[in-house]
């Protein structure tokens, strides 16, 4: 099935409008500190580049003041907040931000003050110069672990030869989108998400904008190793049949050298005699094979998990509160 989105607001790459609307997405938990501070320089960033703007929060499920934060912000500025009904994960949030933003021009970034907030006009002008999309890209990663920034390279390359789409290297979620991607993004009928791949997947003209992430000011990150390890097999799984490639060829390889042991077997056995056999052999061997069967058998059940979320058909997110929007309350897709 194939999926065609035309935008009847988005302007093309010879025609930009003057003043677009733009919106503002920023995804938070917990962030309620941070926002205090990063909401005003927002305001302040887009206010010059269009008198059309507003700032869409949307709280994932958060525990500490983001609400009383953002709606007190938004006696001052044109600031609208999504309040998800408990915590969904980013890759929701961020879709549930998407699915609500009205801009000609969607900018994503996060609620933690390491998205640099003057980059946005340098964002701005490129779209203008026609690009679609314009993503930071990280130069420095100095602040993150040897292992994690091993790691991360690794899964990148990995998944860009396996699922045979184009993810830049330490591109994240600091985006411009223009209303054109943003109507194919929101249009992906997938519950499960990975948006970094989804960014590449749905294509258009691009280009990336190198910066160094500021310090983290207030809080930690809720991205640890279990999260981040899901978030990988997610990618993996969403983008790419390449695990259960690898388990059906293990398999053959492993029938086909037993067929070879069976045969070199019967050979020694019709000339020289037939030894009586060790233990240890048929041990080891029945441990290797029975270790094969059940990890195909997780291979597969991870995809078939995938199919059974999809087939459920549950909302993405649900929304449990919003503010400083006139349309009637929806949830998620």
């Amino acid at each position: 099935m194939s999926i065609n989105v035309e935008s009847t607001t988005s302007p093309s790459a010879a025609v930009r409008p003057e003043q677009p609307l733009i919106t503002c997405v920023i995804p938070g938990y917990n962030e309620s500190a941070n926002l205090a501070i990063l909401l005003p320089q927002v305001v302040a960033a887009l206010s010059k580049l269009s008198p059309r703007f507003s700032v869409l929060v949307v709280d994932d499920g958060s525990s500490d003041d983001t609400v009383a934060t953002v709606t007190a912000c938004a006696k001052q500025y044109p600031v609208q907040l999504l309040s998800l009904s408990r915590n969904f994960g980013k890759e929701y949030a961020i879709a549930a931000g998407l699915d609500h933003a009205a801009g000609d021009v969607v900018f994503l970034m996060d609620a933690d003050l390491q998205h640099p907030v003057a980059l946005l006009s340098e964002f701005f002008a490129l779209w203008r110069n026609g690009y679609d999309m314009v993503y930071g890209i990280m130069s420095n990663r100095s602040h993150e672990s040897s292992l994690k920034r091993f790691l991360t390279r690794r899964f990148y390359g990995l998944l860009s030869r396996a699922a045979s789409i184009d993810i830049p290297l330490d591109a994240g979620d600091f985006r411009l989108f223009d209303r054109c991607v943003v109507d194919a993004l929101t249009s992906l009928p997938e519950r499960t998400r990975y948006m970094k791949g989804l960014y590449a997947w749905v294509g258009f003209k691009a280009v990336g904008v190198p910066f160094v992430p500021a310090e983290r000011m207030q809080g930690h990150s809720s991205f640890n190793l279990r999260r981040l390890s899901g978030l990988a097999l997610t990618g993996i799984t969403s983008f790419s049949e390449l695990p259960l490639r690898v388990v059906g060829l293990s398999g053959a390889v492993i029938s086909l050298l037993a067929i070879g042991y069976g045969v070199v077997e019967f050979i020694r056995a019709f000339f020289f005699g037939v030894d009586v056999p060790g233990w240890a052999t048929l041990v080891v061997g029945m441990a290797f094979l029975g270790g094969i069967q059940l990890f195909s058998l997780g291979v597969v059940g991870e995809y078939i998990g995938r199919i059974f979320n999809e087939v459920k058909s549950r909302p993405r997110y649900i929304v449990a509160r919003r503010y400083g929007f006139d349309s009637k309350e929806h949830n998620g897709p």
